[in-house]
């Protein structure tokens, strides 16, 4: 079955959650300690906080025979904020269905560029998508350095 692109519905919200914290788990634990995942995950995360996030951006949703498979979302400035694809379905062309229309909405809004902090672990997709790393940044949290990279990928206004 086809996966559609569905705009954020706060119904999707808990799974969005679980998605991020899943990801973070089974994907980017091959880059990051497990201390360091500890601090990225949301335990006990402020849904009102990731609502008015999510809203305030372009958000669009990935969705599976009924399941979240992917979410991200962009600013009218160009922010890539959020991108997260199920582990089951790294490498099944949903990141870049998504990347594809976020790029879309950044042109329409007129951005002058997209970028985006992007983990170690998601560097190699943007990479494939564009963006070039601008410089490296360390993210200190509780004692833990979650490591991440300033990419950067200009537009072409037509």
């Amino acid at each position: 079955m086809a996966i559609c692109l569905v705009r954020y519905n706060r119904k999707y919200l808990p799974a969005i959650v679980t998605l991020f914290n899943s990801t973070i788990q089974r994907v980017n634990r091959k880059d990051y300690s497990q201390a360091e995942l500890n601090e990225w995950i949301q335990s006990n995360p402020d849904f009102d906080l990731w609502h008015e996030t999510l809203t305030s951006s372009y958000c669009l949703l990935a969705i599976k025979e009924g399941t979240l498979v992917g979410f991200g979302n962009i600013t009218s400035e160009g922010y890539l904020d959020l991108f997260y694809v199920s582990h089951a379905m790294i490498h099944q062309g949903v990141g870049r269905l998504i990347y594809n229309e976020l790029e879309k909405c950044a042109v329409l809004e007129k951005a002058e560029s997209i970028y985006t902090d992007a983990s170690i672990t998601a560097v190699p997709f943007f990479t494939k998508m564009g963006l070039e790393v601008v410089r490296k940044q360390d993210n200190q949290r509780n004692g833990e350095n979650l490591v991440n990279y300033r990419m950067v990928k200009k537009l072409v206004m037509r």
